[in-house]
């Protein structure tokens, strides 16, 4: 009985003692990270969500900003991102890394993106972001614990032709009509007037619509082909578009200049018309009113004329 009491008392007391080494958790604040500069960012038709995309082969950097709002200082040892292909990457500190009181420090970590051989792009995956933290800042010194940074899901590894696809997707995705499913340009305008555009651009959409199909089974070659195809049909049925769309704005516009000439000289003509006739009248009127005048001149003469006496 005394021995059971004795090795109680032992455990016991290893317990307070480890307890007593084990630093009190320090508080501090992520104020902001991000993925730099990833290859993709966004929505991904393949996985069905959006992505941090980076290309197998580069490096990936992963950047936070933390501020220590623990009254102790804090010492971090390590950086660290896991990431659930099985990989710890990990930068230490040759010795911790002392952050005081109040103080913010941006801190980065980053490897190369392992190739598509080694990890597959067919899903992506969960990803998380430590700092290691110390009991001092200078040797000798011991980990105490971590803390963590980030914690995210939807990391993609991509193969040149998986990034592609995804660039000529959102290309197409957002030029005015392949967002609306009508190979239309404009929903607004509605479609061309010129029949030729009009056909590019429905075998654009048609090569768009097979190219995501195929984007959306992983066959990324293949699929990288027809949204290829797609782009190059939308740009030339643009400039088909341009140049006979221009063509027949200027044939308009002349037209529409040569009858505004046309009938400003109508009217220039019937106005200098009509002033002809009006001075043909006064002239008319004046040489009347002056055999009127001449002959009320005869009649008052006559009247005021001596008349001779006769014998």
């Amino acid at each position: 009985m005394k021995e059971k009491i004795a090795l109680s008392l032992s455990l016991l007391m290893m317990s307070i003692i480890v307890a007593a080494s084990i630093a009190p958790v320090r508080a501090f604040d992520v104020n902001n990270y991000s993925w730099v500069e990833p290859d993709y960012i966004g929505e991904d038709e393949y996985y069905e969500s959006g992505i941090i995309g980076y290309l197998a082969g580069t490096y990936w950097n992963f950047t936070f900003s933390i501020t220590n709002d623990a009254s102790d200082p804090l010492n971090i040892s390590a950086i660290r991102a896991y990431f659930d292909w099985g990989k710890n990457y990990t930068y230490t500190y040759a010795t911790p890394m002392q952050m005081l009181p109040g103080t913010t420090q941006v801190l980065s970590l980053y490897n190369v993106t392992p190739p598509i051989t080694e990890v597959s792009e067919l899903w992506t995956y969960e990803y998380w972001i430590y700092v290691d933290y110390a009991n001092n800042s200078a040797s000798p010194y011991q980990i105490m614990g971590k803390y963590q940074v980030a914690h995210g899901h939807y990391f993609a590894i991509l193969s040149q032709d998986h990034l592609d696809c995804l660039r000529l997707w959102r290309k197409l995705s957002n030029m005015n009509g392949f967002g609306s499913g009508l190979g239309q340009v404009s929903v607004l305008y509605g479609p061309p007037e010129i029949t030729k555009v009009y056909i590019m651009m429905q075998k654009a959409y048609m090569e768009y619509a097979l190219g995501t199909e195929i984007f959306q089974t992983g066959v990324f070659s293949e699929a990288k082909t027809h949204l290829q195809n797609a782009e190059t049909m939308y740009d030339e049925a643009l400039d088909t578009w341009d140049q006979r769309g221009t063509a027949i704005e200027d044939a308009e516009l002349n037209q529409t200049m040569a009858l505004t000439n046309y009938y400003n000289a109508q009217a220039d003509a019937e106005r200098k018309s009509a002033d002809a006739s009006l001075v043909n009248a006064y002239g008319w009127l004046l040489f009347g009113l002056g055999w009127t005048f001449i002959g009320l001149g005869a009649i008052v003469y006559g009247m005021r004329k001596p008349k001779v006496a006769q014998s």
